[in-house]
């Protein structure tokens, strides 16, 4: 910390602070005085997680800087589905004491209050600190870097298309044995952590719709304008601040826009014209997505469970394209859906559980509203 572009960063986070006090910075040093690790969280991104932060994504994959310190981020979804940043950090070391450091300092940044569920990468490294610091937190593994490179169309059916746990166990089981794969370590050690990479084990959570850290990775192509391996240790906050400047900007125009502009209905369906008024318009797409895919819904069994309870088995038709073919190639495959509707209450709960996930609610309930 003796001179060097090191201390020209911490004069400019203690600027920063002291022209907003909401500004957040941490550094831990070793034994010798050098800078190990940094973390900074401007105001913007504090007031955001009050507002968005149910769901985080933790990355360190983005890039590493001429001084060799990963530099890794926060990021949450807000209200016109954008990626907004809640925090980064620069870190000496990939291991549970520097993730630990990270966590214990974002989280006290952010009043003590941890997220409701946190996505990340299989590191281990990153495990046993998150159960440590955030243990009311889910915790969930990304989805992308699991699905293994051979068996990859096979391992979206199985893990997409299982709506329930048991029906993930009898496919995993059905395609372990179609591929002889009773011997692979990597699958099996895979299947030992199930409950943190399968769908079937996370419906009951909310997760903004996210299944991968895609959403990292947008604000890394976002950052790619901004910054880059050869970036000075000096030069990372302005370039960060320059880098949320235009994120601000986005969600700004996306707000006017909201204000000005008022998507056309397309259904005819009553629910639409209710989400129509309460979603922004990109949240508001999705509803339309679902209303339009209605016409491949169709309630085939009612049961009349209780006298307040009625339970419905409802056909749909998935879309898929097939690896390796163009976009108007497609194959049509059904499967069944059961939802339950409360004639008191009016609450439906569909097992494929997005309203619960995803916060928009799915066809087959929309379907089941209109039919009543």
């Amino acid at each position: 910390m003796d001179g060097g572009d090191s201390v020209a960063m911490m004069t400019y986070f203690q600027e920063m602070q002291a022209a907003n006090h909401n500004f957040f910075h941490s550094q831990w040093l070793d034994a010798e005085g050098r800078l190990k690790d940094v973390l900074w969280v401007d105001a913007r991104s504090r007031a955001a997680y009050e507002e968005f932060g149910d769901v985080v994504c933790f990355d360190a994959t983005y890039l590493t800087n001429p001084n060799d310190l990963p530099f890794v981020n926060f990021v949450g979804v807000n209200h016109h589905g954008q990626s907004i940043l809640l925090g980064c950090a620069l870190v000496s070391h990939e291991d549970c004491d520097t993730y630990r450091w990270v966590f214990r300092q974002w989280l006290h940044c952010m009043n003590d209050t941890p997220p409701k569920a946190i996505l990340t990468d299989q590191a281990a490294s990153m495990r046993k600190p998150l159960e440590e610091v955030m243990p009311t937190s889910q915790h969930r593994w990304c989805i992308w870097h699991i699905m293994y490179q051979y068996l990859k169309v096979e391992l979206k059916k199985v893990v997409y298309e299982s709506i329930t746990v048991m029906e993930f166990e009898n496919r995993w089981n059905a395609l372990i044995v179609e591929y002889k794969l009773q011997n692979n370590d990597w699958l099996c050690d895979l299947y030992l952590e199930r409950h943190m990479w399968v769908s079937a084990f996370m419906i009951h959570y909310f997760w903004v719709g996210m299944k991968t850290t895609q959403r990292v990775e947008s604000i890394n192509s976002f950052f790619d304008g901004f910054l880059t391996r050869n970036t000075k240790l000096y030069e990372f906050p302005q370039k960060y601040a320059a880098a949320m400047d235009k994120r601000v900007g986005d969600e700004t125009d996306a707000d006017a826009k909201c204000s000005k502009y008022i998507r056309r209905l397309v259904s005819g369906f009553s629910v639409e014209a209710v989400f129509q008024k309460i979603y922004t318009d990109t949240k508001f797409q999705e509803v339309q997505n679902e209303c339009t895919r209605m016409m491949f819904s169709y309630p085939r069994e009612e049961i009349q469970v209780s006298d307040t309870l009625i339970q419905y088995l409802i056909e749909d038709r998935v879309w898929v394209v097939p690896e390796g073919k163009s976009e108007d190639v497609i194959t049509d495959r059904k499967m069944f859906y059961s939802a339950t509707f409360n004639t008191e209450t009016k609450v439906i709960c569909c097992d494929c559980r997005k309203f619960e996930t995803s916060g928009i609610i799915c066809r087959h309930i929309i379907r089941i509203l209109e039919h009543k």
